[in-house]
């Protein structure tokens, strides 16, 4: 019976199994093994170039001869054809395969026949090194009990971008990671990193940046403005000047010119007229112009009232 002794009857088919393979991979005679799906890979391009896509075909047919137990050993040690570019001479080029090319197989004991396809297209594009500015990104709102003084500023004004041409071309600028402003405490320099994320694959140096920001005290001043009034002639705006609150760094209130800021009505003359036809006034917004950078105003008011001036 099969389950009698099958302890022996396993070990003895092991042994079998096993001649037959020492067998095969010892036996002399010359025979012909193709080998399909052969990986072709790109490992090294000259450093002006870089590889714009995956070689095409991407595997291809390898035929090898040579002892009937060698070309068992060449089928199990998955060759692959590994291609190093020395020189480009065309962004479009096809290149002839060669056996030197195969590794993981033993040349001394087989032959590489012949390759089907016997070559392959490989498309580069050139690499390109340039200085790309850098800029400074922020994010958040200071605390409310500080204003800032000045832009923060970054002590590196360019770095070195190296890769695709065609993507270093379209490069403007490369930003700084978002720079929280909501963290401050107070003045200081603070090193942030460059966003490198989307720039598809391209090498930049240096990778980081010291940031510079100098905060103050927040302080407050009023300035009394008069309102504008699109058109001017017969209009008269009640009330004609508004109180309007500045909040900023101290320095930056006290050389501030106040002439420089402006209140006027929003609406245009043409429809202010058309709506004194139907009333005798109508309130209409204003709005703040001239404001500097890093200074915040508060209108005391966000509308007045408009009429025709009382003939005497």
């Amino acid at each position: 019976m099969i389950v009698r002794n099958w302890r022996l009857k396993i070990a003895a088919l092991a042994l079998a199994v096993l001649l037959w393979v020492t067998m095969r991979l010892t036996d002399d005679r010359v025979s012909r093994l193709t080998i399909p799906d052969v990986e072709v890979r790109v490992e090294q391009v000259h450093r002006d170039w870089f590889l714009k896509e995956a070689p095409l075909p991407q595997t291809v047919q390898m035929s090898v001869s040579g002892p009937q137990g060698e070309l068992v050993r060449v089928a199990m040690s998955q060759p692959a054809m590994v291609i190093r570019v020395d020189s480009v001479l065309s962004e479009d080029s096809v290149v002839t395969l060669i056996p030197d090319w195969v590794s993981n197989v033993d040349r001394s004991s087989v032959t590489i026949e012949n390759f089907a396809p016997s070559s392959v297209r490989l498309l580069f594009e050139r690499n390109k090194e340039e200085e790309i500015p850098v800029s400074v990104r922020l994010r958040g709102s200071l605390p409310d009990s500080l204003a800032m003084v000045s832009e923060p500023r970054a002590n590196l004004l360019f770095t070195r971008v190296r890769g695709a041409a065609s993507v270093v071309d379209e490069l403007e600028t490369v930003f700084l990671e978002p720079f929280d402003l909501s963290r401050l405490t107070g003045s200081g320099r603070f090193d942030v990193a460059l966003d490198t994320a989307g720039l598809g694959g391209l090498a930049v140096n240096p990778v980081s940046a010291t940031v510079s920001v100098e905060v103050a005290p927040k302080q407050s001043r009023v300035v009394t403005l008069q309102v504008a009034v699109p058109g001017g002639g017969d209009l008269v705006v009640d009330p004609d000047t508004v109180a309007v609150t500045l909040y900023g760094a101290g320095e930056l209130l006290a050389r501030m010119d106040s002439a420089a800021l402006g209140l006027r009505v929003v609406t245009a003359v043409d429809e202010l007229l058309r709506l004194l036809e139907e009333a005798e006034d109508v309130r209409v917004p204003i709005v703040l112009s001239g404001i500097p950078q890093w200074i915040e105003g508060v209108v005391g008011s966000d509308s007045v009232s408009v009429r025709r001036e009382e003939e005497p």
